[in-house]
C-alpha cells in the first residue's frame, strides 16, 4: 500500500488559471449567470420524493402517483420561474472551476466544480450537478402544473426558458460534463414535444411557430456552436508533466502511484497488479516531450473530426488514440478520456432539436388548417427553417442522385408520413396505434434503415411523442 503523493500546487493553479480562461467561464460576472441560477437553487424546499432513477424530470406528468403533493410542492417554489428566466437572459453560466472560488456558501451545499480533490489532479468532482437535477425536477412538474391550469403565457415562457438555460450548461470544458447535460437537455426536448401533443389544442398556431423558427432552433449544436471539452486536455497535459522528471524522463514512482490510482478508479479490481505494471512500464515509455505530443495530436485528431460534416469519410478511419501505441504511450492512453462517445450524444441531441421543431410545426400546422400536412416541405415558408428538418443518423449516401458533398446537408431529412389507416408501432411497453389523419415523424436511428417507423426498437419515434402514446395506452404509470 502506498500515499499517493498530493499535486504541486504550482501545477493545479495554472489548470484553473487555463479552464477560467476558456469560452465558457471568461468573462466579468455581468454576463454570467451561475450565482442566479444556484442561489435560487439553494431556496427549493426538499421535493417530496428523493430524485432517484424512478423519480426526475423524465418521469413526473400529471397522472403519476402524488402528482397534487408534486403540484403543490412546485408552486411553493414559484421564484425558480425568475431564475429561469434571468439565467436564460445572460450568456454564460460562468461557474468558475475550483472550489476556493466560490464563497462558503456554496462550498457547503456542493455547487462546486472542484478540479484536484484531495489534493490529487486528476480527482474531478462535479457537486453542483445535484443542484442542477433539482432545478429540472422542479421545472418540469411547475411546466405540467401550468399547463395544466391554463396558464400558458407563462407555461411557454418558462419552457423555453428551461431549455436555453441546459444549453448553456453544455458548453461546459470537461467531458462528464458535457455527457451529463447533452442528455439532459434531449430528456428535456422529449418532454417538450409530450407537452406539445397534451396541449396542443390550447396553443396557437402562432405560439407553435414561435417555437419552431425562433425558439427551438437558438438550440443549436453544431460543430460552430457548440465546442468540443477541452477541460480534460488541460488536466491531461498537467498529469503528463508530473509523471516525468526534470530532464524529460519517466518517473517510475511517479508512474506507480498516480497512474495506479487512476487505472483502480477505472478498473477497481486492478490495482493489485497495477503498481507493479507501471513501474515497468516507465521504463520504456517514451519521454515527456513526446508524451505530451502524443496527447496533443490525439486533441487534434479529435478536433479535426468534430468539425467534419457528418458521416464524412474520414470519421470512419482509426483515431490517434486508437492508432496509439499501448506501451510506449500507456500513460498518455490512460490519462485521455475517450471522447468518441461525445460525437453520438451531439448527434443525438441535434436530432432531438430538430424534430422538436418540427413538431412544433407540425402542431402549428394543424391548428391553422385543422389537418397535417401531406410533407414536412410544406411548411418550409412559413413555420419551419428547411436546416431542423435534419435527421442527424440518415446518411444522405442513402440517395443515389449525386455525390453527398454536392449538397449543403450531409444528412437526410427525418422520415414522415400521414397516416391513413390505424396503424401499430411496436414498443418495449407494448403495442401503441397512431390513429387515421395522424401523422408518424421518426428518424432512422443507429441503423441507417428505414423500417417504417413500425417499432421503435428499430426506429426513433419522434411524434406522436412515444410517452404520450405510451401513457395513453396505459403500458406505463
Amino acid at each position: 500500500m502506498f500515499v499517493l503523493a498530493p499535486v504541486q500546487a504550482d501545477s493545479r493553479s495554472d489548470v484553473l488559471a487555463k479552464l477560467n480562461n476558456s469560452s465558457s467561464t471568461k468573462g466579468s460576472e455581468d454576463v454570467k449567470s451561475w450565482k442566479i441560477f444556484f442561489d435560487g437553487c439553494l431556496q427549493i424546499t426538499a421535493p417530496p420524493k428523493a430524485i432517484s432513477e424512478s423519480f426526475n424530470m423524465n418521469t413526473v406528468w400529471p397522472g403519476v402517483e402524488g402528482w397534487d403533493a408534486l403540484a403543490a410542492w412546485a408552486q411553493t417554489n414559484e421564484h425558480m420561474a425568475g431564475v429561469f428566466t434571468e439565467s436564460a437572459k445572460r450568456p454564460l453560466i460562468g461557474l468558475p472551476y475550483g472550489a476556493e472560488l466560490v464563497s462558503d456558501l456554496y462550498q457547503q451545499n456542493g455547487v462546486v466544480a472542484e478540479i484536484g480533490v484531495s489534493g490529487h489532479l486528476h480527482n474531478i468532482h462535479f457537486g453542483y450537478v445535484d443542484q442542477v437535477e433539482l432545478a429540472y425536477l422542479w421545472c418540469t412538474v411547475e411546466l405540467y402544473r401550468l399547463f395544466e391550469v391554463g396558464e400558458m403565457d407563462r407555461a411557454i415562457e418558462l419552457l423555453m426558458s428551461e431549455l436555453v438555460v441546459l444549453r448553456k450548461f453544455c458548453d461546459r470544458e470537461f467531458l462528464k460534463e458535457q455527457l451529463t447535460f447533452m442528455p439532459m437537455l434531449s430528456e428535456a426536448l422529449a418532454n417538450t414535444r409530450d407537452m406539445f401533443y397534451e396541449y396542443r389544442e390550447s396553443l396557437t398556431a402562432s405560439q407553435f411557430r414561435s417555437f419552431a423558427k425562433e425558439g427551438i432552433p437558438y438550440l443549436r449544436a453544431d460543430a460552430t456552436r457548440l465546442l468540443m471539452p477541452e477541460g480534460d486536455r488541460v488536466v491531461g497535459e498537467a498529469l503528463v508533466n508530473e509523471l516525468f522528471t526534470s530532464t524529460g524522463e519517466a518517473d517510475s514512482a511517479k508512474f506507480r502511484e498516480v497512474l495506479t490510482d487512476i487505472q483502480s478508479r477505472k478498473e477497481p479490481v486492478t490495482r493489485f497488479g497495477a503498481a507493479k505494471y507501471w513501474e515497468s512500464i516507465a521504463k520504456s515509455h517514451r519521454g515527456r516531450d513526446d508524451s505530451l505530443a502524443r496527447l496533443n495530436r490525439i486533441y487534434d485528431d479529435w478536433w479535426r473530426r468534430w468539425k467534419m460534416r457528418a458521416f464524412h469519410p474520414q470519421l470512419s478511419v482509426d483515431t490517434e488514440l486508437q492508432k496509439s501505441n499501448p506501451v510506449k504511450y500507456a500513460a498518455v492512453n490512460l490519462i485521455i478520456r475517450d471522447i468518441q462517445s461525445l460525437f453520438f450524444e451531439r448527434d443525438f441531441l441535434t436530432t432531438q432539436i430538430n424534430s422538436t421543431a418540427v413538431a412544433a410545426a407540425l402542431c402549428g400546422y394543424r391548428n391553422h388548417y385543422g389537418v397535417y400536412p401531406k410533407s414536412v416541405k410544406m411548411m418550409y415558408a412559413q413555420l419551419l427553417h428547411r436546416s431542423s428538418n435534419l435527421d442527424m443518423f440518415r446518411p444522405l449516401t442513402m440517395r443515389t442522385d449525386a455525390d453527398w458533398t454536392l449538397y449543403e446537408f450531409s444528412v437526410g431529412p427525418f422520415y414522415y408520413r400521414k397516416i391513413s389507416k390505424k396503424t401499430r408501432i411496436q414498443t418495449l411497453a407494448g403495442n401503441v396505434f397512431v390513429e387515421d389523419g395522424q401523422c408518424l415523424l421518426y428518424s432512422v436511428s443507429g441503423n441507417n434503415e428505414d423500417d417504417r417507423g413500425l417499432n421503435s426498437g428499430d426506429d426513433l419515434i419522434l411524434w406522436p411523442p412515444l410517452k404520450s402514446m405510451q401513457r395513453n395506452a396505459g403500458l406505463v404509470d
